[in-house]
């Protein structure tokens, strides 16, 4: 029996050690972006906002380099974005915590 595999569904595996390789400095850029001017840590409250942003950049980021159209690049989009979040949650929350103020 064979088991034939489409772009869709392939897509989010092809991505995998892409993610990975890129979660760390996209957790940089968007900690420095939500900072902004302000160089002391953000606090708590900002964790949901960092949480989103990080995961709708390399999504989005990732999406933008297939040659996926219309609903397909969506759905690509969308499994990346849940991916993320199931699989990095840990990573993203720690990352966060690990940088806020100790006071």
């Amino acid at each position: 029996m064979k088991i034939i595999i489409s772009e869709n569904q392939l897509g989010l595996i092809r991505r995998m050690n892409e993610i990975e390789r890129l979660i760390d400095p996209t957790m940089d850029l968007v900690y420095e972006y939500l900072q902004g001017d302000n160089l002391s840590p953000l606090e708590k409250r900002h964790y949901r906002a960092f949480e989103s942003t990080v995961v709708m950049k390399l999504a989005n980021e990732l999406a933008n380099k297939t040659i996926l159209l219309g609903d397909e690049k969506v759905t690509l989009r969308n499994q990346m974005q849940r991916y993320i979040t199931n699989e990095y949650y840990t990573k993203i929350r720690d990352y966060f915590m690990s940088r806020l103020d100790d006071k």
